[in-house]
């Protein structure tokens, strides 16, 4: 159970007010109505895009042909927020697999120990898990729905202290503009978000922001899965070891029998698209495992490629005028290096956030904005610090580096090359990453008594541990 409340079913009780909107309707949109279902008489959801039929990628998410990664505490929000959803995802040919155990894990120049960690999540593509949800949410009978629909601008009240609503306009409606009224507007739109723009319309400054520019791309493909493919494991991940390398690559099980193996890299680096180009980068890998499955399999999509060129994160908690009955959340409030998995589940914790608070205001929406910004930026704290790190780890990466970095990183390197022999540091760095321990267990005396020893195992012994699942729990 997380520190934060958790409701397992909407509850009736809807004292916040009458209604409530939400823009988009991707991942962060659908878990912000979800919770905003628990509280609101009536909540409508507009998507600028036409939901996809079935678990098929749409123009809306640019993401969506690509891997995406449950974290663990993620999985444990949505378990709490949708009922059964293991069991719709297990129907639907999710691959569930222990992390620990299954995935064989490349960084740092060595293969990370095996053993069995008990943290178990789907391996899935985004448009299934998101299609589920979808299904899910828009089954809620105080929620609508209202596709092909563009929100062009915030709805203030008279004195400019409040928003009341927003103008939206219908595709399907000869482009003519309209005003939906609501106690509370979420701008869920993701990254492109247009808040600070519409905050400057109704005479706000925008938010402070902060940017970590990566320039990360990466090409992925779907192939026909085997059991024969991989030998020894379910998953392959491999991380570069910084600065020098750069490439970085996935395979992971998919529904479907398919894999989806991604290729890619900081500064840049990402495969080519088409066909030659594509195996080559994998043959380039510092490991042949990627390489050794795609070079036999059977290709079933063209490869796509994607670009994110900076981590963002906009700053609305340090703003000292906000309009009451606002919000910005997900993508458009944290935008994170998608390489570490880390944007459905913040977008998760974010949802418990705004239902702690909501809950504790009783139905007085009044200061709403300040309550949840704060919390939310301490929320993103964790994995922005987690992203952030990494990546700065690369002389190429421009942002403002925190005090301390170099020592930080210096010591985390120690833990990433622990956990080619050491199970219990393993555990400890999975945890962190998994967002369901704070990073300070990483520096506990045990731990740090563990890397002495981890660094100093011959490398031989890491390799025969990583190709071999153990079953040391301690």
């Amino acid at each position: 159970m997380s520190e934060l409340t958790m409701r397992r079913e909407p509850n009736g009780s809807r004292a916040a007010g009458h209604h409530a909107v939400v823009i988009g309707g991707s991942m962060a949109g659908l878990l912000a109505a979800r919770v905003l279902a628990d509280h609101f008489e009536r909540v409508t959801l507009v998507e600028r895009d036409r939901f996809s039929d079935g678990a098929t990628p749409r123009p809306g998410v640019p993401q969506g042909q690509h891997p995406h990664a449950l974290l663990a505490k993620g999985l444990e929000i949505f378990r709490g927020l949708f009922l059964g959803i293991d069991d719709s995802l297990r129907e639907g040919g999710a691959v569930f697999l222990d992390i620990g155990a299954d995935v064989r894990w490349y960084h740092f120049g060595g293969y990370k120990v095996r053993f069995k960690s008990d943290l178990v999540g789907p391996f899935l593509s985004r448009p299934f898990l998101e299609a589920e949800v979808r299904r899910r949410v828009l089954a809620l009978r105080n929620l609508t729905a209202i596709e092909e629909c563009a929100v062009k601008a915030l709805v203030g009240s008279s004195d400019g202290g409040c928003v009341r609503g927003v103008k939206i306009e219908r595709r399907g409606a000869g482009g003519s503009e309209e005003t939906l009224a609501a106690d509370l507007v979420v701008d869920a739109a993701g990254r492109g978000s247009q808040s600070p723009r519409w905050l400057e319309a109704l005479g706000y400054s925008r938010p402070p922001e902060s940017v970590v520019r990566v320039n990360v791309s990466y090409t992925s493909r779907l192939y026909r899965r085997r059991p024969e493919d991989l030998q020894g494991a379910s998953a392959v991940y491999l991380l570069p070891t910084p600065p020098h390398e750069k490439r970085t690559a996935a395979i992971f099980p998919i529904e479907g029998d398919r894999w989806i193996v991604m290729l890619g890299g900081w500064a840049g680096h990402h495969a080519p698209t088409d066909e030659q180009g594509f195996l080559e980068f994998a043959r380039t890998l510092p490991t042949p495992d990627v390489y050794d499955v795609i070079r036999r399999a059977e290709p079933l999509t063209a490869p796509a490629l994607f670009k994110f060129p900076s981590n963002l994160r906009r700053h609305y908690e340090k703003m000292t005028r906000f309009p009451e009955r606002y919000l910005a959340f997900g993508d458009a409030l944290c935008s994170f290096n998608p390489i570490y998995g880390q944007g459905m589940t913040a977008s998760a914790l974010y949802a418990m956030t705004l239902d702690s608070c909501l809950q504790e205001q009783r139905g007085d929406l009044g200061g709403l904005p300040q309550r949840f910004f704060r919390r939310a930026a301490r929320v993103i704290e964790r994995p922005w610090g987690l992203a952030t790190g990494e990546d700065f780890r690369y002389p190429e990466v421009e942002g403002p580096r925190p005090p301390g970095l170099s020592l930080i990183n210096w010591y985390v390197e120690k833990v990433h090359r622990a956990t080619h022999h050491d199970p219990a540091v393993y555990r400890a760095f999975l945890n962190a990453m998994n967002l369901t321990h704070p990073p300070s267990t990483l520096f506990t005396p045990s731990i740090i008594f563990r890397l002495i020893k981890g660094n100093l195992t011959p490398k031989r012994a890491a390799a025969h541990a990583a190709l071999t699942p153990v079953n040391v729990r301690d």
